[in-house]
């Protein structure tokens, strides 16, 4: 899939690079990714601790949206394979913006 840079190119720039094989060959198995906008982030142990007992092959963390996030990303469910994902506006057609800028939904 496409995103804009910034925006979940991490994981085909990862795999593209040869960087993620790299990565794995050294022993790595997790990954805390942040935006850069977002200074404040941190790793919380207990949530890596609970990532790691239940295998899970991803995790992200989500907040309830409020009027000043109209233009970020929401999550949805992906029609072709039900699949949950996190849209973001450069993937909403212009005739979806008023829909996608809803925080109700």
């Amino acid at each position: 899939e496409w995103c804009p840079p910034g925006h979940g190119d991490l994981y085909a720039a990862l795999v593209g690079s040869g960087r993620l094989d790299a990565l794995l060959k050294d022993g790595f198995k997790y990954m805390f990714v942040s935006n850069s906008d977002n200074l404040g982030a941190t790793l919380d142990l207990s949530i890596l601790t609970h990532f790691a007992k239940e295998d899970a092959p991803f995790m992200m963390e989500c907040c309830k949206r409020t009027e000043n996030d109209k233009k970020g990303g929401h999550l949805a469910v992906r029609n072709e394979d039900k699949q949950l994902i996190l849209r973001e506006s450069a993937m909403c057609a212009d005739e979806d913006e008023k829909d996608f800028q809803d925080i109700t939904k």
